[in-house]
Order: C-alpha cells, then sequence, then structure tokens
C-alpha cells in the first residue's frame, strides 16, 4: 500500500469515527433535570375578532437547542376536556400526549384551536388555560388567551380628534387608552369598557372626556375578569386619571368599578374652564380612592362613591367642590381610612406642606358615614383658606376631636352619629333600609336649587311622591 493509500484509509477511518460519534450523540436521550425546552411565545393570544362561530387556530413552535434528543414525558391542556380549546401535536390532534421525543436541534409544531360563541353574551369576555410540558422532571406551562365575546380591543391606543366610540361591542383595553391632547372623547350611552390587569384612562391636558350613559344604559368602567370570583375584587386595574389641563369632563350614569383609583382628578377645572361633572354615577370597590381630586372643581350629583380600600373622596390641597344629595360611604375590611378627607395643603418630597385655598367644598343633603365612628377627616394649614359646609347631612363624625376648632358651626341642621341603616352595605346595596334616619330628613330647596335636577333619585324613584325627600344618592323604593 502506498503512502497515499494509507493516508486515504486513515482519512476514512477518521471521517467513520466522527459521524459514528456524532450518530451516538444525536440518539443520546438528554435526562438532565435541568433541560428546559424553548418555545417561539410564553403566551398564545387569540386576538381575533369573531363574527359568527368564533373559531381561530394559532401556532407555537417548540424547541429542542441541544444537541441530544429529548423525550417529554407529557403535553396536556390544564383545563382538560372542559377547555375550549383544542392541540393538533406534529400532526395529531389530541388533549394529551405521553412521551414525545424531540430529535437533537430539532422541533415540533403544536396548533392550537378555540371554539367559542361570541354571540353568547353570558360566555367569559376572556377564556384561558395553558398547555403544561413535563421534561426530565420538570413542568413547563405556555399560556393560551381568548376573547369569548367579539369586542374592539385597544392596544396603547392614543386618540386624537374628535372620538366617538362605538357601543355596539364591549371594548377591551391593553395597557393604557389615552385621550391625546385636543382630543374630544365621548363615550356613549351602554358602552362597556374592559380594562386588563394593570391598564388605566388617561385623559391628558388639553383633552376632554364626556362619558354620556343613560339610566337603562349605564357605561361601563371594570376589569376584563368577569368570573364570580373577581366581581369584588378591587385592584384589578389602574383607574382613570384625568390630568392637571384636561377640560370640560363630564360622566353621566358611569359605573365605574374595581380598579385602584376610580377618578384621579388632577386641577381639572381649577384655572378656569368647566368642573368636573359627575351625575348620577357609582364609583364602588377600589383598593385606593374612589375619587382622588387634587386642586381641583368637582360638581357631583345623585352620585354614590363607596367602599374602597382609601378614602371614598379625597380633597387634597384645596380647589372648590359641591356635592348633593350623595352617598360617600366606607365599609371596607382593611385600614382604617375614613370615608371622607379634605385637606387644603399637600406636601413636597421633603415631607413639607404646600398650601392650597379651598375656596368651597359643599355637602347638601349627602350620607356621608361608613363602619367608624368618625368617617370625616379634617385637616387645615392655617395659610390657606379652608372653607367647608356641611348642609342638612347624615354625618359620622367626631366632634370632641375638633372642639378647639370653630369647625361644629360647619355643620348645619345635620343628623350626626346616626345609623344610615342600608340594606347591605357590603354588597353594594345603598338603599336606605326601612328605619333609616336618613329617610324624609333631605331639604327640598337644596334639590331645587341644584342643577342638573336631582328630583328623581339615581334609580329614577321620584323623590317627591310621598312626604319629604331622603338624605343620599336613593329615595326609600317603598315611595314608589
Amino acid at each position: 500500500m502506498t503512502i497515499k493509500q494509507s493516508a486515504q484509509v486513515i482519512l476514512l477511518l477518521t471521517v467513520s469515527l466522527v459521524l459514528a460519534f456524532s450518530g451516538c450523540r444525536k440518539d443520546e436521550l438528554n435526562t438532565d433535570p435541568a433541560f428546559k425546552l424553548e418555545f417561539s411565545s410564553d403566551t398564545v393570544v387569540f386576538d381575533t375578532v369573531f363574527t359568527t362561530i368564533g373559531s381561530s387556530t394559532q401556532s407555537l413552535v417548540v424547541r429542542n437547542t441541544t444537541n441530544s434528543k429529548i423525550n417529554i414525558s407529557k403535553i396536556t391542556l390544564a383545563r382538560g376536556k372542559a377547555s375550549p380549546f383544542r392541540l393538533n401535536i406534529d400532526g395529531t390532534p389530541t388533549e394529551e400526549i405521553q412521551d414525545m421525543e424531540i430529535a437533537a436541534n430539532d422541533s415540533v409544531y403544536i396548533f392550537i384551536k378555540v371554539t367559542i360563541d361570541p354571540n353568547n353574551e353570558n360566555s367569559p369576555l376572556i377564556e384561558s388555560d395553558s398547555i403544561v410540558f413535563q421534561t426530565n422532571g420538570n413542568v413547563q406551562d405556555v399560556k393560551l388567551v381568548a376573547w369569548g365575546q367579539d369586542a374592539y380591543f385597544h392596544f396603547d391606543t392614543i386618540l386624537t380628534g374628535d372620538v366617538t366610540l362605538p357601543y355596539d361591542k364591549p371594548h377591551v383595553i391593553y395597557g393604557t387608552l389615552t385621550a391625546d391632547k385636543d382630543c374630544n372623547l365621548t363615550i356613549p350611552a351602554g358602552s362597556r369598557l374592559y380594562f386588563h390587569y394593570g391598564s388605566s384612562m388617561e385623559i391628558l391636558s388639553g383633552a376632554s372626556l364626556t362619558v354620556s350613559g343613560t339610566l337603562e344604559k349605564p357605561v361601563t368602567f371594570t376589569g376584563d375578569r368577569l368570573e364570580d370570583y373577581y366581581l369584588d375584587k378591587p385592584g384589578y386595574w389602574d383607574g382613570i386619571w384625568l390630568e392637571n389641563g384636561s377640560k370640560n369632563n363630564s360622566f353621566t350614569y358611569a359605573e365605574i368599578t374595581n380598579a385602584k383609583v376610580g377618578i384621579q382628578a388632577d386641577s381639572c377645572g381649577h384655572e378656569g374652564g368647566e368642573p368636573l361633572r359627575l351625575h348620577n354615577c357609582m364609583i364602588h370597590n377600589m383598593t385606593n380612592f374612589g375619587i382622588r381630586a387634587t386642586k381641583a372643581r368637582i360638581v357631583a350629583t345623585n352620585c354614590q362613591i363607596t367602599n374602597c380600600g382609601g378614602n371614598a373622596l379625597s380633597i387634597e390641597n384645596g380647589g372648590n367642590y359641591d356635592f348633593r344629595n350623595c352617598t360617600i360611604a366606607r365599609y371596607f375590611s382593611t385600614r382604617s381610612f375614613p370615608a371622607l378627607s379634605i385637606y387644603n395643603y399637600t406636601y413636597d418630597t421633603s415631607g413639607n406642606q404646600l398650601p392650597g385655598h379651598l375656596t368651597g367644598a359643599y355637602f347638601g343633603n349627602c350620607i356621608i358615614t361608613g363602619s367608624q365612628q368618625d368617617e370625616i377627616d379634617l385637616n387645615e394649614n392655617t395659610s390657606a383658606a379652608f372653607n367647608f359646609q356641611f348642609d342638612r347631612c347624615l354625618v359620622n363624625w367626631d366632634k370632641e376631636r375638633y372642639k378647639d376648632t370653630d369647625y361644629e358651626t360647619k355643620f348645619t341642621n345635620c343628623i350626626s352619629n346616626k345609623e344610615a341603616k342600608f340594606i347591605d352595605p357590603y354588597t353594594n346595596n345603598f338603599q336606605l333600609d326601612t328605619l333609616s334616619y336618613a329617610i324624609d330628613s333631605a331639604y327640598l330647596s337644596i334639590i331645587n336649587s341644584t342643577v342638573p335636577s336631582i328630583i328623581l333619585d339615581r334609580k329614577g324613584v321620584s323623590r317627591l311622591e310621598h312626604g319629604l325627600p331622603d338624605m343620599g344618592a336613593y329615595e326609600r323604593v317603598e315611595k314608589r
């Protein structure tokens, strides 16, 4: 054998050994308990707007990025047969598959299909599940999310110009729905806005918001989880922020629930322009504030502002306010905040007080109460105006706490420290019970002088049909 022939034999043997070794590596099973599959996405989202029967398909790529084959001991849907999702794994329709191998540096496709009837208004707004993978003793999952009703979807949307939201389908907000400078946003009667976790609405300086609900068709702002478990869970979404410089903002028959802050009003209407107007609204079940007003102007009539982890209504750094026939109450299981707090100052970053003039805070025919003996917190900086008046209200407040002030003269013809006796304030029923001290206790003169008219209560019940009117947002129902 020549030297050249010997070299060729050696080269062939070397190549054969390398190939043989590589083949062994690829056939070798990866049993590393720290091994992780790679996925094309950690969440598969079905954001298709369904039109008839909601059926849509998405794909997921599952990758083995190692030089050894792997065995997935199980792939399954977490909800099993109850899931609206169906899987096709590497060409096999199934709900579950076991002992599936993926070759070294290879991948498989999983096709996911969801079938929902979007015309069923009782179906959940969101359907969710997950695909669970068990490999070498560890568990991974990929989330599946689909909307169960036909809806409009907003993903960090910025609105400009004159915009009227359509009301024929719900609106689902991911991130922030923003009315940009000079945007005039109108939300008509019957609109339903559902906010994903941590989402919000912002009305920027120069923009305006008009919410035009009716008794029969209120405008709803709440979280996008509609299962029973979430119906009374506050803090799911962030709330509505009316930025300093926003103008001509108004809410009529709006129902705002389950946020962190219902309405954050920063200097709305304070530097001229119309005040923030709230008429026949319900703001209920926030982790922090129902309304947090900072140097704002607000006119509120026939409103329910209730059950917040912080104050139902917080007035800070002055401003001007007029509340008539409103129910402001706090029956909340944790933290001892009063229903109403009034400050004519705020704090800077060093903790120093920054005074702001409270030119007026009028409460007429209102109920300010809760589960504590003292539900009104008054905080005055004497270098700024601190003007307020409670006129014919039912109030829970501690007179002794303010015995060195003239504050008691600001409570005229009020019923102090008597039970409001709501039917069930812990389940959001703030209708007056039979023995409530608020019944027949309101002044008709306050009602007759109020614009817009509050002759009808928040539920459309007349305050004039039987005897004297009642305090708060609701007239006793038996009087119809």
